[in-house]
């Protein structure tokens, strides 16, 4: 037989020798107490990012040793974190590196923001795997039998136990309704804030609205609702006509929409250079000036969303979202929701046509009463456990101490 890939050979042997060695450390290797291994998407984000952050800042460095399983460890090697090493995670063929999964099998408590599956498996019973994961929403997904994955997922408020429990196919004690370290910075300060908002804004009294949609095409074809098919990238919108129509009125009522554009979703196609008052941003605008998002979420004027998790995170701000819906009874028929009414579940205005679009636009320039407050705040019970000392919560959880 010959092989068309002179790879085949090489990839075959690696991963018997991938098995291999987690049949051995697993039935050799005992976690080390003192090794905490963390894992997100992107690379060093989000939800590990702000709890190892955390733990760096009240001197958890101290007794713990910190490995971070990354895609590119050089981007972060001079970062000045004490006791903390970046780790190649993949090699060429997308397995798991040598040097990874021994980490992996060592650690005492791995944490990470994207657990779907665990080809490592915890060692003994002394190895604790918490799933952060990266949020919780309206749109349901494929389910799959995730229970081994990990023992402990965080969803923020009680009503997400019985979808998260459908969702990942576990059971309901191990989903814990902490809420999510990145919550924690709603609160924080950072020096270089103001300068950061202040190149979006063409005055001080400008207006920011950042829109969020949920991707709808990835270009991988991997999820139902790629099958929708849609006018134009954004929703509500539907021709380069319309954006320019809203871009228009957000200019004469001195406001800026800040799109920011999902990981998953493909490029929007949209040419900025005829945009004044639209401005396309991505992870990378943020990580460029060392800005996390959720630092930057509380100095928006209001947010736009859809069925994406950033709704129920942005109740914690407690400022108006407009819920962008015109694609909803096709949604519903393709990806689903996790809720019977999710409709129940979106304090603010509702928005199925460009000119109810522009009217949220008009209210939130205008500084027009927020009509929906007590509807948030009455959500909000449900969906939002806690409102502050996330982190903490979870230190104290796993009795995590210095």
């Amino acid at each position: 037989m010959e092989y068309k890939k002179p790879g085949l050979i090489r990839k075959i042997t690696h991963k018997l020798s991938e098995k291999s060695c987690i049949a051995f450390g697993n039935a050799w290797t005992k976690p080390d107490p003192k090794l905490i291994v963390f894992s997100s998407e992107p690379d060093f984000s989000d939800n590990s990012r702000v709890l190892f952050e955390y733990m760096q800042e009240n001197g958890f460095a101290e007794k713990y040793k910190f490995v971070w399983i990354v895609n590119e460890p050089e981007k972060f090697a001079a970062l000045p974190y004490q006791n903390t090493v970046f780790v190649q995670k993949n090699d060429e063929y997308r397995y798991l590196r040598k040097e990874a999964l021994q980490y992996l099998m060592q650690a005492h408590y791995y944490i990470g923001t994207h657990i779907r599956q665990n080809r490592i498996r915890k060692a003994n019973s002394g190895q604790t795997i918490i799933n952060l994961w990266h949020g919780c929403g309206f749109k349901d997904t494929q389910h799959m039998p995730w229970n081994d994955a990990f023992d402990y997922v965080l969803v923020p408020g009680d009503v997400f136990i019985e979808t998260k429990s459908r969702f990942f196919g576990c059971s309901k004690d191990k989903i814990l309704p902490i809420g999510y370290p990145r919550y924690d910075l709603f609160r924080k300060e950072n020096a270089t804030m103001a300068d950061f908002v202040a190149q979006f804004k063409h005055n001080p009294d400008t207006k920011l609205v950042i829109w969020m949609p949920t991707f709808r095409k990835t270009g991988k074809n991997k999820y139902p609702e790629e099958n929708i098919a849609y006018q134009f990238p954004l929703p509500v919108l539907q021709s380069t006509d319309e954006l320019l129509r809203l871009d228009n009125l957000c200019r004469k009522k001195n406001l800026v929409i800040l799109v920011k554009k999902h990981q998953y979703q493909q490029d929007f196609g949209i040419d900025q250079r005829s945009l004044s008052n639209i401005v396309l941003i991505d992870n990378q605008t943020f990580e460029d000036h060392h800005i996390q998002m959720y630092e930057f979420l509380p100095h928006t004027d209001a947010l736009i969303s859809d069925y994406s998790s950033a709704a129920i995170d942005y109740l914690l701000i407690d400022k108006p979202i407009g819920f962008t819906l015109d694609d909803y009874e096709r949604y519903k028929e393709t990806r689903g929701f996790v809720f019977e009414n999710p409709l129940d579940y979106m304090p603010g205005a509702h928005i199925y046509t460009f000119d109810e679009l522009a009217a949220f636009i008009v209210d939130i320039a205008d500084g027009n009463e927020d009509t929906y407050k007590s509807q948030r705040a009455e959500v909000r019970k449900h969906t939002n456990k806690y409102s502050s000392d996330f982190c903490k919560r979870i230190i104290e959880r796993f009795e995590l101490s210095t």
